[in-house]
């Protein structure tokens, strides 16, 4: 998917015989996912950008959201997964907590997950339980009164983007990305996923100015 050739990385075409003597030029995996979602909009929806109400503008349409939103839940499910399984590995994790959360999940219908990859909002869930037991880092560390807030936005914020309508305010996907850092921060994320968060905000910054 993403890589050599793959849906996320745009390669500049030339004739067959050409490729066989000069290797293919890569632009950015940002820049490929923008021209993506410009062919596709172009094909099913109005280029003109919209408003909702007076003061709400929505610049991104609904192919642009959905891959935004699939990289942006993608970043954030796989770091909490990394961050988790190293609570676990420091011996934090209370089997009582990880056993109360896979029950909900299991009387869910849901089917058992590797590691702790659960749906973003029971990711949350079991990281604010054990919000005295985790590390936590950033300036938000050593207060849990903050870092129980900045989870249970990021609940909220799971929520909103569970709802899959596509048309989010500007305003709401930028406070996505916004709190989507600070959770970064809180739990100590690895630098290449904060260089792919910031890939994710640039690909924002790129829509609505355009």
């Amino acid at each position: 998917m993403i890589g050599q050739n793959g849906w996320l990385e745009c390669t500049e075409q030339s004739d067959l015989n050409k490729n066989k003597h000069t290797p293919q030029k890569k632009t950015g995996i940002l820049d490929g996912i923008r021209k993506i979602a410009k062919d596709m909009s172009r094909r099913t929806l109005p280029a003109a950008r919209r408003s909702v109400g007076t003061h709400a503008a929505v610049s991104l349409d609904p192919r642009e959201q959905s891959l935004l939103y699939c990289e942006l839940e993608f970043n954030l499910t796989t770091a909490i997964n990394m961050y988790i399984s190293e609570e676990l590995d420091k011996g934090h994790l209370s089997p009582d907590h990880l056993k109360r959360v896979s029950d909900e999940w299991h009387q869910k219908g849901h089917h058992k997950v590797v590691g702790f990859r659960y749906d973003l909002e029971t990711q949350l869930e079991l990281v604010s339980l054990h919000i005295n037991d985790f590390s936590f880092y950033g300036r938000r560390q050593g207060n849990t009164t903050e870092i129980a807030l900045l989870l249970n936005e990021m609940k909220t914020n799971a929520r909103n983007m569970r709802v899959r309508t596509f048309c989010q305010p500007d305003t709401t996907v930028a406070k996505h990305l916004v709190d989507s850092q600070s959770l970064f921060n809180l739990i100590n994320a690895s630098a290449s996923q904060q260089i792919a968060l910031a890939e994710i905000a640039r690909f924002f910054k790129l829509l609505i100015k355009s």
